[in-house]
């Protein structure tokens, strides 16, 4: 499903903020961003996830690239810090959501009362591997990436193998 909350004119951009539950796991807000000079040629999606999903702070970011012309340029060359949370983030969340999706135990994606409970454990291990990956991000911590799903996988498995049995 998805549906646009609002769209805002801000200093020449276009911001639409959208309601899409075909996102990443963690988010089902996406804030896309435009300019209204069809002249320039740029176009900014970023997904929020998890705690970042506060209208105040989705806008705030709208406004940041609207009228912040580096930020603007960082965003679009993926070296700001959202967008390389987002790039690691992804694909790692895609992964896992595919391992429970494939199990033999699961139901999931298909929801019902059964899978509730792995619908739920999907998300509290993609929040974990979220948090961890922006502290990467942020702090140049001294982990990798791929460890930490890793690590999210086990957990994921074990907690499959338990609930089988």
């Amino acid at each position: 499903m998805r549906e646009t909350i609002e769209n805002r004119g801000i200093n020449g951009c276009r911001a639409t903020l959208v309601f899409d539950t075909g996102g990443p796991v963690g988010s089902d807000h996406v804030m896309i961003v435009k300019p209204t000079d069809t002249e320039s040629e740029w176009l900014i999606n970023r997904w929020f996830y998890f705690n970042e999903q506060v209208e105040a702070y989705m806008w705030n970011f709208a406004e940041k690239i609207c009228t912040d012309a580096k930020y603007r340029q960082q965003s679009l060359g993926e070296t700001e810090e959202w967008k390389r949370v987002a790039n690691l983030y992804e694909p790692l969340a895609r992964r896992l959501y595919q391992e429970l999706s494939y199990s033999e135990r699961s139901e999931f994606p298909i929801m019902n009362d059964r899978s509730r409970d792995d619908s739920e454990k999907l998300k509290s291990l993609s929040e974990e591997l979220f948090e961890e990956i922006k502290a990467i991000v942020r702090q140049g911590a001294d982990h990798h990436p791929e460890a930490i799903y890793d690590q999210k996988k086990a957990e994921l498995q074990q907690w499959l193998t338990d609930e089988s049995e």
